[in-house]
């Protein structure tokens, strides 16, 4: 029986207690083990990090900081690579997310933060790169310098493997000490991260402390909370909203709680030549990870016109679903979450019933422009809730699990006023449209909340750079600090040879 340790800490720091947990993998049971703590060895650990960071990370290049995390990222580029094949082997029987998926879905995942990556990334959100290591000019005449966090605190989910790595490495690029308390239902990652980086930079991974404890060691968070400039809260909105108001005023925090995607399908993604690859490409958005990113769509909206209907687009979408339930299969819920899913199937079934007539006969005759549910042949591995127009959709959200929404619209414009009553949870557009529709679309879907809009079929793989929830990756971490105009030719006449 194998041992892994699901924490990491500088080198030199010791831990006095341990505890374990065994996890059963298809290839026998392995033993996850971390250290017990106290809010006196968070404590040590936040002094240790922000002492290494000024010794070290404080005084590299951004661009030396970018070389690191790419040549730590290619080690994941090659099958062979031992954090990855611990990833791809732990990961799933830890989530319960399928093998496959998840193997192709951290691939892809981990590209992101390649050399050329973060290199477009820096450009497309700092005036100046250099900003972050110098005084550099500023458009108004005068110079400014950007200082991140001497130590950021981050509060990791578990929803979607590898997030982790794109909080760790903006604060990182933010030339930060990271504190990181991870989540018992997927504490990998990061850890597997920070030993990547230590392969290739001991001193810069030295600034990085990686430890699990349960949600709501309020003991243990006020000290990290405490001592960090910053902090980064993924999770649930209960959690996000718990540490709010345990951060002192005028300290960054940055908090990623629960959000809704939906899809906006035009009549030209339908065509008979179009229709087969959108609703492959809707499924895959269903399906990845089972919905639980906050990039994942909960709502299709479809438009009338198609040489499908939105009807059948729904009974497609299901054998498709049903495709990737063979191919990938979905994770086992909660029994919590299954009793939401039948509940959504028996509420869309009521409205149907409601909608029901009577013949002369009295043989009952559906209304065709009722509601329907498709489901799965087992369980609640999948659900289609088929709704003829906005009016009759109950809620933009669903149980996820790949439960989804498809809702009939004679025009994609007609979809927008259902989204205003959910504009503070918004994030993910997807639109399958031709491009002399996207922009216009875009523009008044932009005025609703969402912050991204994609293709159909990448929901879940935002491009490096995107701003998360609308805001800045880097900018809403650092202080600007300016030298106004004139202050160096002020400074230039006390030189001995000034005239």
């Amino acid at each position: 029986m194998s041992v892994i340790d699901i924490f990491h800490a500088p080198r030199g720091f010791v831990f006095e207690d341990f505890e374990t947990r065994g996890v059963l993998t298809d290839r026998g049971e392995v033993t996850l083990r971390y250290p017990v703590l106290t809010p006196e060895t968070v404590q040590d650990l936040c002094e240790t990090t922000r002492c290494n960071r000024s010794q070290t990370l404080a005084a590299y290049s951004v661009e030396h900081i970018v070389d690191i995390i790419g040549e730590a990222v290619e080690l994941w580029t090659n099958p062979d690579y031992e954090g990855r094949q611990i990833a791809e082997s732990l990961i799933p029987s830890i989530t319960g997310y399928d093998a496959t998926m998840t193997r192709i879905e951290l691939k892809r995942y981990m590209r992101m933060f390649r050399r050329r990556e973060l290199l477009r990334f820096l450009d497309d959100e700092l005036p100046s790169p250099r900003m972050l290591d110098e005084y550099r000019p500023n458009k108004s005449g005068g110079y400014t310098r950007l200082y991140g966090p001497d130590l950021t605190f981050h509060v990791f989910s578990s929803n979607v493997p590898g997030i982790p790595v794109w909080s760790m490495t903006m604060s990182l690029l933010t030339k930060s000490a990271i504190i990181g308390k991870s989540s018992f239902d997927e504490p990998l990652m990061p850890v597997l991260f920070a030993r990547s980086l230590t392969q290739i930079n001991p001193d810069l991974a030295d600034v990085l402390a990686i430890v699990p404890w349960r949600g709501g060691t309020v003991e243990l968070e006020d000290v990290a909370i405490g001592e960090a400039n910053a902090v980064i809260a993924y999770g649930s909105s209960h959690t996000t909203e718990a540490i709010r108001p345990r951060v002192s005023a005028g300290k960054p925090f940055l908090s990623y709680g629960a959000r809704i995607g939906f899809s906006l399908i035009g009549r030209e993604a339908l065509r008979a030549d179009t229709h087969v690859q959108t609703v492959h490409r809707m499924a895959v958005d269903v399906a990845t990870y089972d919905q639980q990113s906050c990039l994942a769509p909960q709502t299709i909206f479809v438009e009338r016109g198609g040489a499908i209907s939105p009807a059948q687009t729904a009974e497609l979408l299901a054998s498709e679903l049903d495709s990737q339930q063979r191919k990938y299969p979905r994770s086992t819920p909660s029994d919590t979450e299954s009793l939401a899913i039948r509940r959504a199937r028996s509420q869309t079934e009521m409205q149907a019933l409601f909608m029901t007539s009577m013949t002369p006969d009295s043989a009952a005759q559906a209304d065709p422009q009722a509601p329907f549910v498709i489901e799965s042949p087992q369980g609640t591995d999948w659900t289609v809730l088929y709704y003829p127009n906005t009016s009759s959709l109950p809620s933009l959200g669903t149980p996820l699990n790949r439960t989804i929404n498809i809702v009939a619209v004679d025009q994609l414009k007609h979809a927008l006023p259902t989204l205003k009553p959910y504009r503070e949870w918004l994030q993910t557009c997807a639109i399958a449209t031709s491009s002399s529709r996207l922009f216009a679309l875009a523009q008044q879907v932009g005025e609703y909340g969402i912050d991204r809009i994609c293709p159909v079929g990448e929901m879940n793989r935002a491009k490096s750079g995107w701003h998360h929830d609308g805001g800045f990756n880097i900018l809403d971490l650092v202080r600007a600090v300016d030298i106004e105009r004139n202050t160096d030719r002020y400074a230039d006449t006390f030189d001995i040879d000034y005239e």
